[in-house]
């Protein structure tokens, strides 16, 4: 994928593109830098870059994307077709992915929402996440029960450990 974006009013080209299950992204004439990107909910992402961890708040309208990172919004003009769309919403996701429930980032549990064998809707907050001073709203990204609450308030958590396993509904 390609987006072209203004920065200070210049036009800055960066490319976006997928091997073995990794993000990486270029910017024109620069060499490629690896990019962790995890959906947290529809539109919401963690994207790690060398080590510094952003929340992207990302919506679209035509053939345009606006985002919010870290105080800062940007518009970005993408390039049309299926990929970008399915980026945009997260689709890219499977179903078993959506089930597994991670935090988006190292952080501290300081809410958990829902309790076992609670039944949740598709974007309801299942725990809030604290990390570098800012609460995360941890969402189902689909309808779901709740099947094992594997955190407590107060653990510290990182990107890889399972917080809640949810189970699918028959009509998911």
């Amino acid at each position: 994928m390609e987006f072209t974006f203004l920065i200070e009013n210049k036009p800055v080209t960066v490319f976006l593109e997928k091997k073995d299950g990794l993000y990486y992204y270029t910017q024109k004439d620069g060499e490629a830098v690896e990019v962790d990107i995890r959906t947290i909910s529809p539109n919401v992402f963690s994207i790690l870059i060398e080590g510094v961890s952003h929340r992207i708040y990302l919506t679209k309208d035509g053939e345009k994307y606006y985002s919010c990172c870290n105080g800062r919004h940007f518009v970005f003009l993408g390039s049309s077709g299926d990929d970008d769309e399915a980026f945009t919403r997260g689709e890219d996701r499977s179903l078993e992915d959506m089930l597994i429930v991670k935090a988006p980032m190292p952080g501290k549990i300081i809410q958990i929402n829902v309790e076992k064998g609670q039944q949740v809707r598709k974007n309801q907050t299942l725990a809030i996440v604290e990390a570098m001073k800012m609460e995360n709203e941890i969402k189902a990204g689909v309808e779901a029960v709740v099947k094992k609450i594997l955190v407590k308030n107060g653990d510290l958590v990182d990107p890889e450990k399972v917080l809640i396993e949810l189970e699918a509904l028959d009509n998911t």
